[in-house]
């Protein structure tokens, strides 16, 4: 393990910790943000696809094990790390701070749409129709982690981004 995967790891430990002992308490109309996605977002906008369902399958099976639901978090984690991916900025790219700024929104509503999806057609916890759980809910929760990211970008990661 190098030095450059070990931030990244301790981050992700960090993030997990906070979605579900946190975020996931923080619920409208059975929707929470969650701090994940913008994690795997990031990781996977600007480190690759691969990356990204890495840390993607890690943070589900962290998130799994402390929220006592596994199989299908691990599930839905890897589908949003490996989703978000097709979002890749690659480092050599020339993109200016716009684009790479559009590509990680349109990654969170990728991933969030897509991770929702997969989490509504096996889990129904209020019993609510499905095209409800993936229309509704599923907007929502776009919207949420829309705002998240925003907001973490615009707060720590922007100058950051534009070196």
């Amino acid at each position: 393990m190098t030095k450059n995967q070990i931030l990244p790891i301790i981050i992700l430990l960090a993030v997990c910790l906070l979605q579900v002992f946190g975020f996931s308490k923080l619920t409208l109309l059975g929707v929470s943000p969650d701090a994940v996605i913008v994690f795997l977002v990031f990781m996977s906008v600007f480190t690759g696809q691969r990356q990204g369902m890495t840390y993607g399958f890690a943070a589900g099976f962290v998130c799994g094990v402390l929220s006592g639901n596994m199989g299908i978090v691990l599930l839905t984690r890897t589908i949003e790390g490996f989703t978000a991916g097709y979002c890749h900025v690659p480092e050599n790219s020339h993109a200016t701070m716009t684009q790479k700024s559009r590509m990680l929104y349109l990654a969170v509503v990728l991933a969030s749409f897509a991770g929702n999806l997969a989490f509504s057609l096996v889990v129904n916890p209020l019993g609510e129709p499905l095209l409800y759980r993936i229309f509704v809910s599923g907007a929502l929760a776009c919207m949420m982690n829309l705002l998240l990211t925003v907001t973490v970008f615009r707060l720590f990661l922007r100058k950051t981004l534009s070196e």
